[in-house]
């Protein structure tokens, strides 16, 4: 069954037309083997490599990376007052560690001007290696980088929801040493602007209120209070997988986000409206193990905009997770 009729606005901005038909978030991060965090400076185009200080030669250094066999996706994020350096550029990878995990591997570094596309082109295997640049590397491993869609000429939405999120994180909760907040290029899923990603988990957040904001930050009220706004973790591949890893995170709460975890899909039908899924996990410490058993069956589907303008609306399906179980290892 189809539920929800195209709203009657103006502007047809996307997250609004999302939001009001009750399209749900769940499921939606993108998951990635590795990624960058480049400093741009503004101004950006819709398509962020278009622009006018977008680093020459970058785009050719990502897709050599592509044809060596190691996939990786880019993010431009703003210069910060705080942050950043004159004559300097911030590059932060983030790779997945091999096996389960609880977050992406990160490495920075602070390179003078022209040092990056060599950087770039260091870390995925050319002559000498990154080692060449360890004098430019900054140990930030403790430190969150929480990135803000902000990329209002890509679409609307992003601008208009995502800067006052970013502006309320970045005034009230951000310390260097400990959460950095920046302003990022496109992230995807801008029907469910204002969208984040916290990494080095490279945790989704989306259609965040100003409310939410505290609770995200410092952790300090119960996931499940934010289950509403959760997109997904990009360590798992389907969205099924990761459907079934929203509830576990309400029900573990915030300790689940330190376990390493895998998931797998058991089974799917073939239109893919009911699925068994497994996710194993174990804590820090090897203490606490098991594995978590879920069934994710469509429940219906709502109308939504993919884009905010006149395009067509398209149909979304929705999806519950109508069992799960825990079974927890012992010895």
């Amino acid at each position: 069954m189809t539920t929800g009729r195209e709203p009657r606005f103006g502007n047809r901005l996307c997250s609004v037309v999302s939001k009001v038909n009750g399209e749900d978030l769940a499921g939606y991060a993108i998951p990635f083997e590795h990624r960058l965090l480049v400093e741009v400076a503004p101004p950006w185009e819709g398509d962020v490599g278009a622009s006018r200080y977008y680093p020459e030669g970058l785009w050719d250094a990502l897709m050599a990376a592509w044809r060596r066999g190691s996939p990786v996706g880019m993010t431009a994020i703003l210069p910060d007052p705080e942050y950043s350096f004159t004559g300097w550029t911030r590059l932060v990878y983030l790779r997945r560690p091999r096996g389960p995990f609880a977050a992406y591997k990160k490495t920075e570094y602070l390179l003078p001007d022209g040092y990056l596309v060599p950087a770039v082109e260091a870390l995925f295997d050319a002559p000498g290696g990154p080692s060449r640049f360890e004098e430019y590397r900054r140990d930030t491993r403790g430190v969150r980088d929480v990135v803000v869609c902000t990329h209002g000429s890509h679409d609307a939405c992003c601008g208009k929801f995502g800067y006052p999120i970013y502006e309320k994180l970045r005034r009230e909760y951000a310390e260097p040493d400990k959460l950095r907040v920046w302003r990022a290029s496109h992230l995807g899923g801008h029907r469910f602007a204002p969208t984040l990603v916290d990494y080095p988990e490279s945790r989704y957040w989306g259609r965040l209120e100003p409310w939410a904001i505290e609770g995200l930050a410092s952790r300090n009220v119960p996931a499940s209070e934010l289950r509403r706004f959760y997109v997904g973790w990009s360590g798992l591949e389907s969205r099924l997988e990761q459907i079934a890893e929203g509830e576990i995170l309400a029900r573990e709460g915030w300790q689940w986000t330190d376990y390493s975890k895998e998931g797998r899909v058991l089974s799917v039908d073939e239109g893919e409206h009911r699925a068994e899924v497994s996710i194993e996990y174990a804590s820090p410490d090897g203490t606490i193990s098991g594995s978590y058993a879920a069934t994710v069956e469509e429940n219906n589907s709502v109308m939504t905009l993919l884009d905010s303008g006149s395009e067509p609306l398209q149909e979304a399906r929705q999806y519950r997770v109508g069992r799960l179980k825990n079974t927890l290892r012992t010895g």
